[in-house]
């Protein structure tokens, strides 16, 4: 058995109790990591945190709407208080259902706000909580849920589009602020996902009209894995300020 490449690291993934989180979440507890898995609905954390058991892993899980400061507070205290550290954090919480998928003209605007709390500023507060614990790892990570819409927007993703690139930004910031600490922070781009993307009459317009999506992967959630494991494995001088993508298309 080779040896585990996360293991004694416990990691903090948002947006945990399903699709890609859950997954990743899965993928890391095999590797040896205690994770915790994080996200609003508190079946679903359960879920997660049973198949992680039950494949042999270490998990916690903590319902809490990390777009709330507070709750982004409680939750590091939690993770404090029962492992005493925190080596990675993987900012996977978000989506695009929040229906602001019209034109700018036409969208409902608190949709469109919506989308931008959930993508930003859920990142930006778990960030910002998560930083004093990771500045006493030896070796402590920021990873972020990036997207090919925020480099190319279509005609109905303003919103999302605009939280991603904002991520994207919010990524580079962290890696030079947090440099002193010896914490990297790297975005993660896993492109199309099965699991992710909308219903079919959503996503296939959008596919015929870019036309450089014809010969793109679409993958399942367990072929984002080992990019997910790679990152968060990275030795302490690894990469920090990048965007690993796994698209087949030009971002």
């Amino acid at each position: 058995m080779p040896d585990q490449l996360l293991k004694g690291k416990v990691v903090l993934i948002t947006g945990g109790g399903r699709g890609l989180g859950r997954t990743i979440g899965l993928g890391y507890a095999t590797e040896g990591a205690q994770v915790v898995v994080c996200s609003r609905t508190s079946s679903e954390v359960r879920e997660t945190v049973s198949r992680i058991r039950e494949n042999g892993g270490e998990a916690i899980g903590i319902a809490a709407d990390l777009s709330e400061e507070a709750e982004s507070e409680r939750v590091m205290d939690e993770i404090e208080a029962v492992f005493g550290r925190l080596d990675i954090v993987f900012l996977n919480a978000g989506g695009n259902s929040c229906g602001a998928r019209e034109p700018i003209e036409t969208v409902d605007a608190k949709a469109w706000i919506k989308t931008i709390e959930i993508n930003l500023y859920t990142a930006f507060h778990v960030a910002k909580a998560s930083i004093r614990l990771l500045k006493q790892s030896d070796n402590g990570k920021i990873l972020t849920m990036g997207s090919g819409m925020g480099r190319k927007p279509n005609g109905r993703s303003s919103a999302y589009s605009a939280s991603k690139a904002a991520l994207w930004m919010l990524t580079q910031s962290l890696s030079i602020e947090l440099a002193e600490y010896g914490i990297t922070v790297n975005e993660m781009i896993p492109g199309p996902v099965k699991s992710n993307v909308p219903s079919d009459e959503l996503f296939e317009p959008y596919l015929i009209e870019k036309g450089d999506w014809q010969n793109e992967w679409m993958k399942g959630s367990e072929d984002v894995v080992p990019m997910a494991i790679f990152l968060a494995s990275q030795h302490e001088f690894g990469p920090s300020g990048q965007s690993f993508a796994l698209n087949r298309r030009l971002l």
